[in-house]
């Protein structure tokens, strides 16, 4: 056998090695967005802001200033007195107060420093559940609520659910499965939610 030959061998035995360690699996083409492939716990904080929270913004000064109440856009950003533009998604309450005072005492200089208190108060947040649980409807969200948690609250499911196949819509309406019934033996499948989560739990084909 020729050196050549034997050097062709040698870098085939080594790619062939190299495809073996690393795996030979391949994603199918078209498959549905499943949730179990990225569930990370503690996803949800409830001193947190969240896209579709309904969130009211006080702002407590010598001049009476309406507070600011509206839904979080997918934006994650809100305009609140003098059309001041505020990220809150994904913030702490706390923050963002702390953030509105800064740009009203020393930014734009419109208070005096200790004459302004602002408060940002989340409400509203809740989750649905529908299709065959024992009880449908929404939910007060909570934080760390997953889905499991979340039909726990509706009842559970009824004896003609199909646990493998639950249905997760998201407010941008991003659709996730959920196989609930490999998340009751595995919690790291289980998905968390987000406020404004709708959950359908679908009938089983007979």
């Amino acid at each position: 056998m020729s050196c050549r030959s034997v050097c062709l061998l040698r870098v085939l035995g080594a790619v062939s090695a190299l495809f073996l360690a690393t795996g030979c699996e391949t994603p199918v083409s078209g498959s549905r967005p499943n949730a179990t492939a990225a569930a990370p716990t503690n996803l949800i904080s409830i001193d947190k802001v969240y896209v579709g929270d309904q969130i009211r913004v006080v702002m407590d000064a010598p001049a009476p200033i309406p507070p600011t109440e509206t839904t979080v856009p997918e934006s994650g950003t809100i305009t609140i007195h003098m059309g001041e533009r505020i990220q809150v998604a994904g913030r702490k309450t706390e923050d963002i107060a702390q953030e509105i005072t800064q740009i009203f005492t020393e930014k734009k200089q419109v208070f005096r420093p200790g004459r302004l208190t602002v408060t940002v108060q989340v409400f509203g947040r809740s989750v649905s559940v529908g299709g065959d649980v024992r009880n449908t409807g929404s939910f007060q969200f909570e934080g760390g609520m997953t889905v499991l948690k979340a039909i726990n609250r509706a009842g559970g499911f009824t004896e003609w659910a199909d646990r493998t196949e639950v249905q997760v819509t998201r407010l941008n309406g991003q659709q996730l499965t959920v196989d609930c019934k490999a998340a009751v033996r595995k919690p790291n499948l289980d998905l968390p939610l987000f406020p404004g989560d709708r959950i359908h739990v679908p009938r089983k084909i007979l």
